[in-house]
């Protein structure tokens, strides 16, 4: 209750008028002026009651909104497969979004590469997370070809490169 009675002189505008609302509930004067039982026991009398309700009034809504321009924002970046997923599913969760909306934000999400592989696959599990699993171990694959393919250029650049040196550096005699 202590807590409780620092923080009241802080609350400004609509955070004020909540209090008024609810001081009935923690204050037993102002329960008995509005001819109201009071329980002392009262959830709201506790820090943490009081501040719990204090947050879903007024915090949780700015923090939803950042989710939620993150969740729009939200795109893969080539070779970036695990970071896509954990943060699509960081963001469903505290979002709770589920199902066909998980997966539409995935499929709007990958990168055209990923999208194209993607579309090569023939069964899509109806359940998201096994449709993210499946979809991390393609975008794995397709990490691996380009990786792959990465090695082999540098490889056939490596020796047409020594071919080259060694005609230069030949000497006629």
């Amino acid at each position: 209750m202590d807590k409780i009675s620092l923080v009241i002189p802080l609350l400004r505008a609509g955070a004020k008028k909540w209090y008024h609302s609810i001081h009935v509930y923690i204050n037993e004067d102002a329960a008995m002026r509005d001819k109201r039982p009071f329980d002392s026991n009262n959830v709201l009398r506790t820090w943490e009651g009081f501040l719990k309700r204090l947050v879903s009034s007024f915090g949780g809504h700015s923090d939803r909104d950042r989710a939620l321009r993150h969740w729009n924002r939200l795109s893969m970046q080539p070779g970036k497969i695990d970071l896509f997923i954990d943060e699509l599913i960081r963001l469903a969760n505290e979002l709770k979004y589920g199902g066909d909306y998980v997966k539409d934000k995935a499929r709007v999400g990958m990168t055209t590469d990923l999208r194209n592989a993607w579309a090569m696959k023939t069964l899509h599990p109806e359940d998201y997370v096994d449709y993210l699993n499946l979809l991390r171990n393609t975008g794995y694959q397709l990490e691996d070809v380009a990786s792959f393919n990465c090695t082999v250029v540098r490889a056939k650049d490596s020796s047409h490169r020594d071919k080259s040196d060694d005609r230069h550096t030949s000497t006629k005699k």
